[in-house]
């Protein structure tokens, strides 16, 4: 696709779709792209050919996985539009989508009305300071109910909806969708959509709709509420000017009706989005900035921008997907990169389409670009003109809380499935991986079932690595309950020099999180000074196992007061060993116990799951802490074992049917119930 030769960012018109799963995104931009004549033929997701779904695990689940990147002109602007995936595993493609536009659509299906990831991404929307409009889709089909679904919007959200284009049906059947901004019925006809003259039959009900939307429109504008009262008229142009600037300052949200598998109302859509929806020139990027010289967004103002998705991929490399703000990034340009304060020459650039990436010679203010194997760029980094101190703010990604270990299958090496799944973690700030060096896991993290299962396959498909995952072991600690007194003389000697070390210490404990403490009460130097760190050292060693399961040692404190040496036998070795000797006979004596990790839980669902949560917790031993109200919502605080905890983010939305959210972080170590605790320690036998 080429550009627009003189593009400035008045030209430019950014949006992404938002929905719930199956809302029918990928078939709207597939129509969209076919109208623009970005393709010849439309794909679909059944046929598993559509420009979004381009990947194979997208194909064979037949669903969005990644954000898809396109650009067109359409009507002499440039739309730059992202579709995101509406499944709530993949939420982390819609947060770095929402940051690079000015606006959004959200698709309804008007099947099944509202849904669960809708609220979840209409909030989003919202709190990204967007333009937004919503197209209900599927009227054609036999159980749509478009004012039902309206009346769901409007009972649902707090936002006013003002309805643009309403379905026509005759005989039950449905014929079009008619325009109320330009009073025209609109058909598909052999693929292409013709306008027609609004039948008498639909005279009073358009009639009625277009009274509602200039109530709506002029309301908000004192001149046109005083001539619309005066009875003056109101041309389509002076009601279109004051709806765009309503749709931009988020006073007023459109409402399209339409099929995208049957491309009715699909052309249209764009029409009207290309006169309502603000340009990249009209929207600031103020509430965006954290520091720094706020620059307007035009060409002119000195270049920067933001990286919002990175890529990874086996033949390409590192691809950094960013949205310019300010100014124009040119092939060859010196660019800082604050996070890192490091300065990088940009050799290429290119503009998204699908799979498909073209190089251009520099991209302007409004446009969404990327760059190709920068390593040293990250998702979330502020990319700038040397001479501007620009600084915008961190893309706030929920914190995956399903968690599981990862194993290589026979045949895989560990370091290969190792390296293969930090590299996929570089693409996706939801899936983290990290080591437990206590249960000697590789412990990955991520948004659920579904998020894994797509993690899985890819790295199958792109990297040839397969891994089994289960439930991670918990990183258990012992410590012990009373202060002891031991002594141990470590002495050796079989043919020439001997070895040999006298301990004498005292074992207490301390308060949880203390972790340990040591401390030398040596007098007359029983003890050498030179032999009291590797006695130290000998107890950190000793420590990492415990008596009762091998699990480390915490919350002590050692006091080394007594002892004796050698003058030719002793040695910082000896010293060493009687220590750690001393310390393991310690430990059978002071009664140690099991400690288990406690997370700290915040549930946030809506009121009627009240109860529901709250028995859940006392089933996992958790610990009710407090309730505090939030936006008519309930938010549940809780300590609860991290073992009661594994598998609560898929546990949760099944109990919630999906409206429940929640966080965890963890808290302290506390007493394992004695049931319990045995069978950890038969098991660790």
């Amino acid at each position: 696709m080429e550009k627009l030769s003189k593009i400035t960012s008045k030209d430019i018109r950014n949006f992404c779709f938002i929905s719930h799963g199956g809302a029918g995104k990928s078939t709207l931009t597939e129509m969209l792209l076919y109208n623009a004549g970005v393709i010849d033929t439309p794909g679909s997701v059944d046929q598993k050919n559509t420009q979004s779904d381009f990947r194979a695990v997208e194909k064979e689940h037949k669903h969005s996985v990644n954000n898809s990147y396109f650009n067109f002109e359409w009507h002499n602007k440039l739309f730059h539009f992202i579709d995101t995936p509406g499944y709530a595993d993949f939420r982390s493609e819609v947060i770095s989508a929402l940051r690079m536009v000015e606006s959004a659509v959200l698709l309804v299906d008007a099947t099944a009305g509202i849904e669960v990831n809708t609220g979840y991404v209409w909030k989003l929307a919202k709190q990204n300071d967007l333009a937004k409009a919503v197209f209900i889709n599927k009227i054609d089909k036999e159980e749509a109910d478009f004012d039902k679904t309206i009346e769901e919007l409007r009972s649902t959200y707090d936002d006013s909806f003002a309805i643009v284009t309403i379905p026509y049906y005759k005989e039950g059947q449905f014929e079009g969708i008619i325009d109320l901004l330009d009073e025209k019925l609109y058909k598909n006809i052999e693929g292409e959509c013709k306008a027609f003259p609004i039948p008498e039959s639909e005279k009073d009900r358009v009639e009625d709709y277009e009274l509602k939307l200039t109530e709506e429109i002029v309301e908000l504008k004192e001149d046109l509420m005083i001539k619309y009262l005066d009875g003056e008229k109101i041309t389509i142009k002076e009601l279109t000017k004051a709806f765009e600037e309503e749709v931009a300052a988020e006073e007023l949200v459109p409402v399209f009706a339409g099929s995208a598998l049957a491309n009715c109302g699909v052309a249209k859509f764009l029409d009207d989005l290309t006169k309502i929806f603000p340009s990249a020139a009209e929207v600031h990027s103020n509430h965006l900035v954290k520091t720094g010289e706020v620059l307007k967004p035009n060409p002119k103002s000195k270049f920067s921008a933001q990286v919002c998705k990175t890529m990874v991929d086996p033949y390409i490399g590192k691809l950094s997907i960013f949205r310019v703000f300010s100014g124009k990034l040119t092939r060859d340009d010196l660019i800082e990169i604050p996070n890192i304060d490091e300065k990088i020459k940009v050799t290429k650039l290119y503009k998204l389409n699908g799979d498909q990436q073209t190089t251009v010679d520099d991209l302007t203010a409004g446009e969404i670009g990327a760059v190709a194997k920068l390593e040293e760029l990250e998702t979330s980094f502020t990319i700038r003109n040397p001479e501007t101190d620009i600084y915008y703010h961190e893309l706030e990604f929920p914190e995956p809380m399903y968690a599981r270990a990862a194993y290589p299958t026979e045949g895989i090496d560990e370091e290969k499935m190792a390296a293969t799944l930090h590299r996929y973690s570089d693409s996706d700030p939801t899936f983290k991986v990290d080591y437990n060096k206590v249960t000697k896991e590789l412990i990955l993290a991520g948004m659920g079932t579904i998020h894994f299962k797509m993690v899985k396959e890819e790295c199958q498909q792109k990297y040839d690595v397969d891994f089994i995952c289960q439930e991670p072991k918990v990183a258990y600690r012992e410590t012990i309950r009373r202060k002891v007194d031991v002594e141990e003389k470590y002495k050796k000697q079989s043919g020439g020099r001997g070895q040999y070390g006298h301990v004498i210490m005292s074992i207490e404990p301390l308060a949880r999180g203390k972790e340990f403490e040591f401390e030398e009460e040596i007098f007359g130097g029983a003890i050498p000074n030179q032999y009291i760190p590797a006695v130290e050292k000998g107890i950190i060693d000793a420590k990492k196992e415990g008596s009762l399961a091998g699990y480390p040692v915490v919350d002590f404190k050692v006091v080394l007061y007594d002892g004796s040496y050698h003058d030719v036998d002793s040695s910082e070795m000896a010293f060493k060993i009687a220590a750690s000797k001393a310390f393991r006979k310690a430990l059978t004596k002071a009664k140690p116990i099991l400690l288990e990790p406690i997370m700290s839980v915040k549930v946030t669902v809506p009121q009627e799951f009240l109860g529901d949560i709250m028995g859940d917790f006392n089933s996992r031993r958790g610990r009710i802490e407090g309730m505090v109200p939030d936006s008519g919502l309930q938010i549940i605080k809780a300590k609860v074992p991290e073992s009661e905890m594994f598998n609560y983010a898929v546990e949760l939305k099944a109990l919630t049917g999906g409206y429940g959210s929640f966080t965890m972080e963890f808290s302290n170590y506390d007493k394992v119930p004695k049931d319990i605790s045995e069978k950890i320690i038969a098991e660790n036998e």
